[in-house]
């Protein structure tokens, strides 16, 4: 575009030229030849300005509609209702809902971006399921490093199909917002067989300390001595109730030298969702309102699906439900250390099995 008006403004100056020379013999059908030659280029310069305008409206379009539809292109319901498994029928919990969590790796504010790059990775991924009809909630732990189908966009926001990588990048392949979030609940329910995801909640580092204080400080039995060098307070078996001075290491912290470091993170974060829970039910007990609002007072860092009246139902579903440490299930499979990250590829008979038994019944 700047090349095109350069071009435009030099012959311009040397119409101008052209003018002044009038006199001089054989200049004025070359005057008529380069006022043609101005106003070609003019016209060149008025469609390339209307065709980028046109192009970047169209671009801008796209991407507002993406940012409502992205991850609904694929009806994540369908086909999930009733199944056949060795010889028998079931047919799904219409009692269940499903919460997803996750947290990615950033600080400061969540926003969206304008293009679709940048967007952190999920270093945490779990499925709260709160069956209403029995009376129990499960967490459904899953590594970030589980190879699965993820949904990729180009930086414009074109949908370029699906490919195996790791689950955490079906956040980061998004706009940060809205789009990562349902392309992370799309890639979720394809790994869980279908199952269809109800809401969803993603908050980053910097809103670790404002859960944790939501509760009043989680105490934990320290599950591994990942931390111990440098939190001695921290050792295996220590029973320590977390503040601000350590929550944000001992959910988030893994040694990056050391192959499948991530699973020490999942089992500290086994136990602190363990705890969090049977805390987080006394404190909605005591204060329903009073816990929404300060819910609101982190949104800078928290994205979520859940209006206000839905947090209430599901508020009184949790003080409903039972949880205890054996309700925080994670998938069998096999870890193998990548040529650049650790993988981890499910058993997928072990996980069709567990979700049959969790969303299930026979017919």
């Amino acid at each position: 575009m700047v090349m095109v008006t350069d071009t435009v403004m030099a012959m311009a100056t040397v119409t101008e030229k052209t003018g002044r020379a009038r006199r001089m013999p054989g200049r004025k059908r070359r005057r008529k030849q380069n006022k043609k030659v101005f106003l070609y280029s003019a016209a060149v310069v008025i469609i390339l300005a209307v065709g980028l305008g046109i192009w970047a409206y169209q671009i801008q379009k796209r991407q507002q509609s993406l940012h409502v539809t992205a991850g609904n292109s694929v009806d994540m319901k369908a086909g999930y209702r009733n199944i056949t498994y060795n010889g028998k029928e079931y047919q799904y919990n219409s009692l269940i809902t499903t919460v997803l969590y996750a947290g990615v790796d950033s600080e400061g504010e969540m926003k969206e971006n304008e293009s679709y790059t940048g967007a952190a990775r999920a270093d945490s991924i779990s499925v709260a399921v709160l069956d209403k009809k029995h009376e129990k909630m499960t967490i459904i732990a899953l590594s970030r490093d589980t190879m699965t189908d993820v949904r990729r966009y180009s930086m414009s926001g074109r949908d370029r199909g699906t490919y195996e990588t790791h689950l955490g990048f079906a956040y980061a392949y998004g706009d940060g917002g809205e789009v990562s979030c349902e392309n992370l609940r799309e890639a979720v329910s394809n790994l869980l067989c279908g199952i269809p995801i109800d809401e969803y909640v993603v908050t980053n580092q910097s809103s670790m300390t404002h859960i944790n204080d939501l509760v009043g400080g989680v105490t934990v039995t320290v599950p591994n001595n990942d931390l111990a060098a440098e939190y001695p307070q921290l050792t295996e078996g220590a029973v320590v109730k977390l503040d601000d001075t350590n929550v944000g290491a001992y959910l988030q912290y893994r040694d990056t030298e050391t192959d499948l470091s991530n699973e020490g993170r999942i089992e500290r974060q086994q136990s602190y969702v363990t705890a969090y829970v049977g805390q987080l039910k006394q404190v909605l007990q005591e204060d329903l309102e009073g816990t929404w609002n300060r819910l609101e007072e982190m949104d800078t860092y928290l994205q979520t699906s859940i209006t206000k009246n839905k947090y209430l139902s599901l508020a009184k579903l949790l003080e409903k439900t039972d949880f205890s440490f054996d309700s925080y299930y994670r998938p069998e499979g096999e870890n193998v250390v990548g040529e650049e990250h650790d993988e981890f590829y499910v058993d997928e008979e072990a996980l069709q099995e567990k979700i049959i038994e969790l969303f299930y019944e026979e017919i």
